[in-house]
């Protein structure tokens, strides 16, 4: 009987053991980005990392292409604690926090260096403040890369997008720069623009290179002009209500696991100009605007800036001058 009885404890307690041994913190992250591109690469990286660290113990389950929902339906969803993470485009945060729609303003930015220091040595803790006021937890920045002009037709010269026919995005920054150069805009979710040009809806648009590449719009808007209008960053986000039910050690491992995002950064902007490298070198028209052109450019949209900071609110305007104070700091 004695036999048995401990028998059956050190069963139990092996089965204990087990359990305890295969137990897991489990990360939902979710994302709009596919497989196999630089952002999901950059959340492996993060998941690998945190598994050793942890060893085994917390689990990050990544969710691309947005299985979980448009990223707009999955950042409240964040807010409310009903998905555990996101890795947030710019259009997302921007959307959803007016003050950083500022760091999109169509050209007052040349070089990514300059945004790079204003969210590293200048706005990025203020930033990351309004973040986290808008209800989750603030990881790290990401990055979404220039936005650049796409087209049926050649639009280095500004003249041309007058009237044309133009996908604009639901966002009060594409709507400024469409407006500004007098163009016939019509507001598209992006998963729409392929059809649209196909049917003549419209005949061009905006894009990250990444995008305009793994989409194939050049096969019915084939030229690309290298404006790079406007820059995104992004970000990765926790809901509070999964931040706050880890252990403090389980919440450093998270952050001491996010790869450098400058790594990330850099890796983007390359892959960027690889894949257009590649598009040209196959028969795509991509532009390189002289200065000039750029020049004329910003003198349609500049004249705007104050209408368009306005828009955003009161948070925005009392914002933007410490973003241009920013952008001096830094070199621009």
């Amino acid at each position: 009987m004695t036999r048995h009885i401990l028998g059956a404890a050190s069963a139990i307690a092996l089965g204990v053991a087990a359990s305890a041994a295969t137990a897991q913190t489990i990360i939902k992250v979710a994302t709009l980005a596919p497989p196999n591109t630089p952002w999901t690469a950059h959340l492996e990286a993060w998941k690998a990392n945190v598994a050793e660290a942890s060893g085994g113990e917390i689990e990050i389950q990544i969710f691309p292409s947005a299985q979980l929902g448009n990223e707009f339906e999955v950042y409240k969803q964040v807010q409310r604690g009903r998905v555990d993470s996101g890795a947030f485009s710019g259009a997302v945060i921007a959307d959803n926090i007016p003050e950083l729609a500022l760091m999109s303003t169509p050209f007052l930015f040349r070089d990514a260096a300059t945004i790079d220091c204003v969210y590293d040595q200048q706005l990025g803790d203020e930033f990351a403040a309004l973040i986290e006021e808008d209800g989750m937890k603030f990881l790290q920045w990401q990055e979404t890369g220039w936005v650049y002009i796409y087209a049926q037709d050649d639009l280095s010269d500004v003249a041309d997008a007058e009237g044309y026919k133009i996908r604009v995005s639901p966002t009060p920054i594409s709507r400024m720069l469409w407006n500004s150069v007098g163009a016939a805009g019509t507001e598209i979710p992006y998963a729409e623009v392929p059809a649209a040009l196909q049917t003549g809806l419209v005949r061009g648009g905006e894009s990250a290179a990444i995008s305009f590449v793994a989409f194939g719009l050049g096969k019915v808007a084939p030229h690309f002009m290298k404006t790079a209008q406007y820059h995104m960053a992004g970000a990765i986000t926790i809901s509070n209500k999964r931040w706050n039910s880890l252990s403090e050690e389980q919440q450093q491992i998270l952050v001491d696991g996010l790869p450098p995002v400058q790594d990330m950064r850099d890796t983007l902007r390359a892959t960027s100009e690889a894949l257009l490298g590649k598009y040209a070198e196959a028969g795509g028209p991509v532009h390189d605007l002289s200065e000039e052109q750029l020049a004329a450019w910003r003198a349609k949209v500049e004249p705007n800036w104050p209408a368009f900071v306005a828009e955003l609110g009161e948070g925005a305007e009392a914002m933007w001058p410490k973003v241009l104070d920013a952008k001096a700091a830094c070199g621009e």
